[in-house]
C-alpha cells in the first residue's frame, strides 16, 4: 500500500531543462499576469481586512472583561486577559503591517501595468516623429534636432 500513496500524492518535480525553460521563456502576455496578480493581491487583503476586524472585536471584548475584573479586584483574571490582549495587538500590529506591504505592492503593478500602457501609447508616436524628423530636416534645420531630443526622450520611457 505505500507504494500507492506515494504514487498517488507525489508531485512532479520540474526537470533541470523545465526550469531553464520556466526562467527564460515568457510564460504570456505580461498585462494580464499582472492584472491577475493585482487581483490575487485584492482578494489577499480583502481577507486580511476580515481578520483584522475580528481582531478588532476582540480586543475590544477582552479590554471590557479587563475593566470588569479590575472593578471587582479580580487581580489574576485582568493579569491573564491582559496578557491575552497583548498578544492579539502583537498579531494586529503585524497583521497591519503586512496589510500596507501588500496594498504597496499592489499600487506599484497597477503603477506598472499603467506605464506600461503608456508606453504602448505612445511608441506609434516615435516612428512618427522620426518620419517627421527627416522630412522637418530637409526644411527647419533647428526643428530637426529638436525632434531628435523628444525622440531620445521618448526612447528612454
Amino acid at each position: 500500500m505505500p507504494s500507492l500513496h506515494s504514487k498517488w500524492s507525489k508531485q512532479s518535480k520540474p526537470g533541470i531543462s523545465e526550469k531553464i525553460n520556466d526562467a527564460i521563456k515568457p510564460k504570456g502576455a505580461l498585462k494580464p499576469r499582472v492584472q491577475d496578480g493585482v487581483k490575487k493581491l485584492q482578494l489577499q487583503i480583502k481577507k486580511l481586512d476580515s481578520m483584522l476586524k475580528n481582531l478588532q472585536e476582540r480586543d475590544t471584548q477582552l479590554f471590557q472583561r479587563i475593566v470588569e475584573a479590575t472593578q471587582k479586584h479580580d487581580v489574576r483574571t485582568s493579569k491573564i486577559l491582559g496578557n491575552e490582549l497583548a498578544e492579539i495587538r502583537k498579531v494586529t500590529k503585524i497583521m497591519s503591517s503586512a496589510r500596507i506591504a501588500l496594498e504597496q505592492i499592489e499600487l506599484r503593478l497597477t503603477t506598472f501595468s499603467d506605464l506600461g500602457d503608456t508606453v504602448v501609447a505612445i511608441m506609434p508616436t516615435m516612428g512618427l516623429m522620426k518620419n517627421l524628423k527627416s522630412s522637418l530636416g530637409k526644411i527647419m534645420p533647428g526643428a530637426e534636432q529638436e525632434i531628435g531630443q523628444m525622440a531620445e526622450m521618448l526612447g528612454g520611457l
